[in-house]
């Protein structure tokens, strides 16, 4: 039984790696830091929630006494980076913020407005479809940002041909944190579409690393708590058919055990709750234009459940463990 920890146990990405994790039976969650609800009962703030788990709020000396496996860190961006810097170099590591996501850490410090202090750890990018074998021998994974996953699974295999492509983006309102306008105030987004930071999304950066044909990234907020749908326009710089195009995505899916690709045209509510990709459409129309359309859950395999996905990668277990 290996034995893992949470830090930032309390948000809505906590809660669901705590929730995966207690069904995964091959881990024993030993600590569930916050310190906004150290002592309190999980099911104080998730009524849902029917154990009788209760957050810590353990010292890094301590934690580091408990010599976990694996510990999560479900910080903010600019607090995650300290945390870990204490933690012992014998515990691997996910980061689900988006502290150790840029290869280039000056970029990260552009788009996120704070210096990266940590110059002793890099991470392995944790995306499974493209990084297993990385993953497996990693000390420390981070964890993509829900929209990157989703736009990444989307175009990555066509990228070579097209000339340009259009990303746009729809999210259940939980993408946004348990602090968030729309969680204090539901009436903002009820019966709404909102879309916000329409050219210069920091997942827009992060999705570039990865797909490097020039791209246009829009998210909005719908009126739903989590699920994610990515419509992606894909401008053909070549000829190629809607069967050459959905043979091309099976064959580089076909080791993905969480990514189904299909001629029919992807919906949320078949992804929720899941740690599925389903990637489908692939129509073009009269201007060689060819439209992908990508569903995933984004607490689940846009954040916690790709965590555990990375978690049994690097602690021996098989991919779908605890996720199925």
């Amino acid at each position: 039984m290996k034995q893992v920890g949470i830090l930032g146990a309390s948000g809505y990405t906590g809660q669901e790696l705590l929730k995966l994790l207690k069904k995964h039976g091959g881990v024993e969650v030993v600590m569930l830091n916050s310190r906004t609800y150290e002592g309190q009962k999980v099911s104080e703030l998730y009524p849902d929630f029917e154990d009788d788990e209760i957050y810590t709020n353990y010292t890094f000396e301590q934690i580091n006494a408990l010599k976990p496996d694996l510990i999560f860190s479900a910080l903010p961006h600019r607090v995650s980076m300290d945390a870990i810097e204490q933690l012992d170099d014998s515990i691997k590591i996910i980061d689900l913020s988006a502290d150790y996501r840029f290869k280039d850490t000056k970029k990260y410090e552009a788009i996120y407005d704070r210096e990266h202090v940590d110059t002793a750890h890099s991470a392995v990018y944790g995306l499974p479809e493209l990084h297993q074998a990385e993953i497996k021998q990693a000390r420390l994974v981070a964890n993509p940002g829900c929209y990157a996953t989703a736009c990444i699974l989307a175009a990555y295999p066509i990228q070579e041909q097209a000339s340009h492509i259009i990303l746009d983006c729809k999210s259940g309102w939980s993408g946004a944190g348990k602090d968030s306008a729309y969680a204090k105030d539901p009436t903002i987004i009820k019966d709404n579409l909102v879309a916000y930071n329409i050219t210069r999304h920091r997942h827009k950066y992060e999705i570039e690393q990865f797909i490097k044909t020039p791209l246009s990234f829009t998210p909005h907020v719908i009126d739903t708590f989590q699920g994610m749908m990515c419509t992606a326009h894909i401008l053909l710089n070549k000829g190629i058919t809607p069967e050459e195009t959905l043979e091309l995505y099976e064959d580089f899916y076909k080791d993905s055990p969480f990514v189904r690709v299909s001629n029919d045209i992807p919906q949320i509510r078949h992804t929720q709750n899941t740690n599925f990709c389903h990637i489908g459409g692939f129509e073009i129309d009269e201007s060689n234009q060819l439209v992908v359309i990508s569903t995933i859950d984004n607490l689940i395999k846009g954040a916690s459940g790709q965590a555990v996905e990375n978690m049994n990668l690097m602690l021996g277990f098989e991919p779908a463990t605890g996720l199925n």
